[in-house]
């Protein structure tokens, strides 16, 4: 009956501690956006309603990237503050274990990353899908400003052509800010047609109120051009789309429409270990800062003991993110990329325990 009760208010502490930290994390990351928005002159052109909403939408993705340091943030200051009140002491002294005061910051951090796995996750998918398709609708006009354009080669009844545009959208079926170069067949150009908007349907492209220009000729602006090509929507998303911007609901199916289409999905395969292995690094956390949280000296600084815990979780957060480059790139095996730092992160962590436990 102690043990539970021990449990239930340690348990309310961390995730108290965690929510605290998480809200403090997400409002200095909100206020940052504002200001760079504002700095880049984009809260003009949106107005300040607009400028507010769109950086709502970008924030939690960046907190999806920053939650692995909240967890151990969160986990160094709860243990610190039990220290600094001799409330680990105590328990220590009517013999409970090191293991049974960490068991409800395991469940906890368990918890909440299956949480930030299959419910976080997806929010922070569609918010940044939506902050992506406001940023092209608005900004699109330079190419500078949205990225790298996407540009697709292609040939249907005997027409060789390029196609590229700013972004996708309606699942493949459409580019924004499109322009298209015809071949010869002497593999020259022969015409470039430029519009605001491709659609693709029934195996053509469709440019709505394009400029047609030609070599030789004045440009000219008819009120459609219609494109053949062989392109199917699935194949334009799937060669444009963004991984972090995909649920990992729909992660599976976007790794199987890959494969069927020829093309990599090494990099859709990562993110989905990647989130499946999200409730192990949790707990991987966790158990680096216990390793420096749990210890108990009266001439100890607690800046040193946060010090080194962040210097630790900084090491397995970069690790992670080359495993995730070197995976992605199929360098590794995604599987291997995602769960084996995780993994030995945790093992680490455990020894190290076990060591300063049993000595």
């Amino acid at each position: 009956m102690m043990n539970w009760t021990l449990n239930r208010y340690f348990l309310r502490l961390y995730l108290t501690s965690f929510f605290s930290t998480l809200i403090a994390v997400s409002a200095l990351v909100y206020l940052v956006d504002m200001i760079e928005l504002s700095r880049r002159g984009r809260s003009e052109v949106l107005g300040f309603v607009g400028a507010a909403s769109f950086s709502a939408l970008r924030v939690p993705a960046f907190m999806e990237q920053a939650f692995p340091f909240v967890v151990l943030f969160a986990s160094i200051f709860t243990l610190l503050n039990l220290n600094r009140r001799l409330e680990l002491v105590v328990a220590r002294g009517a013999g409970v274990s090191i293991w049974q005061i960490l068991l409800p910051f395991a469940a906890g951090s368990l918890l909440l990353g299956l949480a930030a796995t299959f419910v976080y996750n997806p929010f922070a998918a569609w918010t940044k899908a939506q902050a992506s398709s406001i940023e092209t609708s608005v900004f699109g006009g330079s190419p500078s400003e949205v990225g790298e354009e996407i540009w697709l080669r292609q040939s249907a009844d005997g027409v060789r052509s390029i196609i590229g545009g700013a972004a996708v959208g309606r699942g493949g079926a459409e580019l924004r800010h499109a322009s298209a170069f015809l071949f010869g067949a002497d593999g020259s150009i022969t015409q470039r047609i430029d519009a605001d908007q491709a659609t693709l349907e029934n195996g053509q492209w469709v440019l709505d109120r394009p400029r047609v220009t030609r070599i030789g000729y004045p440009p000219s602006y008819p009120q459609q051009f219609r494109l053949p090509t062989s392109l199917r929507p699935e194949y334009v998303e799937q060669r444009v789309a963004d991984p972090e911007a995909t649920s990992v609901w729909s992660l599976p199916s976007k790794i199987e429409v890959a494969g069927s289409l020829g093309l990599n999905a090494n990099a859709f395969d990562m993110q989905y270990q990647t989130l499946l292995a999200r409730p192990a690094l949790f707990l991987a956390m966790t158990l680096v800062a216990a390793t420096v949280g749990t210890r108990f000296s009266r001439t100890a600084q607690p800046g040193r003991a946060i010090a080194v815990g962040v210097l630790a979780g900084f090491t397995l957060y970069v690790v992670t993110f080359l495993a995730k480059a070197l995976g992605s790139n199929d360098i590794i095996p995604p599987v291997v990329a995602a769960w084996f730092p995780v993994l030995a992160a945790g093992l680490l962590g455990v020894t190290i325990l076990l060591h300063q436990e049993d000595g």
